[in-house]
């Protein structure tokens, strides 16, 4: 136990950290507070001083990923100067793609989660929805209304935007996965051209 992969004082984080990596290699059956433990290099008991168990570590590590995409998400709005144009669309986009490509063991992980429950009824009230989902389809209504889109179309054109970048992201995490164009710098072509 002498190489601890974390900085003292930051124990909770490293075990979030060491939980997903877990999560991703073995699958939620396999998942073990002493596992993560021994992935941080530190003892078996150590966990118990952040999580009272294994349920209250998996839940923290979703809150922990959701809320980074989240704030994000709203620093990108933000940032952006109209409110009301499709730019702004198009680099929530943008973020929530480059955010998995900064962090790929985050998109299998959050895939694999409960939490992540995406309703795609339009008249749903939203309270289950992914909050990064939910996030998007508010501003989206709200950007595709003032641009004029009839009301028939707002649902499928909410569903073809998101099931764009959550597609991006999807092949831009995979291994096996090649691209000859810095992604970065594509992003927002590929969304605009969609």
């Amino acid at each position: 136990m002498t190489n601890k992969p974390y900085h003292h004082g930051n124990l909770r984080n490293s075990l979030i950290e060491a939980g997903i990596k877990l999560i991703n290699q073995e699958g939620t059956r396999q998942f073990s507070l002493r596992k993560v433990a021994v992935l941080c290099g530190v003892s078996h008991a150590a966990p118990y001083s952040h999580f009272k168990n294994k349920e209250e570590l998996l839940k923290a590590m979703q809150d922990h990923v959701r809320e980074q995409l989240m704030e994000l998400l709203e620093n990108t709005i933000q940032s952006c100067s109209n409110s009301n144009s499709p730019y702004l669309l198009v680099q929530m986009g943008k973020s929530y793609v480059m955010f998995f490509i900064k962090n790929p063991h985050y998109f299998p992980f959050l895939c694999s989660q409960l939490c992540m429950e995406i309703n795609l009824s339009m008249d749903d009230d939203g309270t289950k929805n992914f909050p990064p989902f939910e996030l998007f389809k508010t501003t989206a209504f709200h950007v595709l209304r003032e641009m004029g889109l009839p009301e028939d179309k707002l649902k499928d054109t909410i569903i073809s935007m998101f099931a764009t970048v959550h597609g991006l992201a999807s092949i831009t995490t995979m291994k096996n996965v090649h691209y000859d164009e810095d992604w970065e710098t594509k992003i927002e072509d590929i969304i605009w051209n969609k």
